[in-house]
C-alpha cells in the first residue's frame, strides 16, 4: 500500500486524456459533427433547436475540455462555472447512453460484440467524468 499524498498519476492521466476528448468533441460539434452526446442531441432534438443545442453543446465540451486541462496547471479556481459545465456534460452523456444503449435493446442487437464494446465505451467515459467532478 502506498502513502496518500494526494497526487494520483492515473487521475493525471484520466484528466488529461478527458480535457482533450471533450476539446476535440467540441470543436467536432462546432463544425457540424462531433462526439456521441452531440449526434444524439442531434438526433433526438430536430431543425432550428437541435441545431442550436448542438451548437451550445459543443460550446461546453470545448470549455469544460479546456477547463479540465487547464486546471492540471492551476488546480481547482474555476469554481462552480467549471463543475456546472461538467455536470451538463454528464447529463447529456447519460442520455446519450439511454438512447444510444439502452433504447436499441428493445429492438434487438444483431452485433452484440459492437453493442457491448460501445456501451462499455460510454460507461467509461461517464464514469471519467463523474470521477473527474469530484
Amino acid at each position: 500500500m502506498g502513502k496518500n499524498s494526494g497526487f494520483s498519476f492515473g487521475r493525471l492521466l484520466l484528466q488529461i486524456a478527458l480535457g482533450a476528448m471533450l476539446s476535440v468533441a467540441g470543436i467536432w460539434a462546432l463544425q457540424g459533427g462531433g462526439d456521441d452526446a452531440a449526434r444524439t442531441i442531434s438526433e433526438t432534438v430536430s431543425g432550428d433547436l437541435g441545431n442550436i443545442l448542438h451548437i451550445v453543446f459543443g460550446v461546453v465540451e470545448l470549455i469544460a475540455g479546456i477547463f479540465l486541462i487547464i486546471g492540471i496547471f492551476i488546480g481547482d479556481r474555476t469554481g462552480s462555472f467549471g463543475s456546472i459545465l461538467m455536470f451538463i456534460v454528464m447529463i447529456v452523456w447519460l442520455l446519450a447512453i439511454i438512447v444510444m444503449d439502452i433504447l436499441p435493446l428493445f429492438d434487438g442487437v444483431s452485433n452484440f460484440l459492437r453493442w457491448l464494446y460501445n456501451f462499455a465505451y460510454h460507461l467509461i467515459v461517464l464514469g471519467a467524468l463523474i470521477y473527474i467532478k469530484e
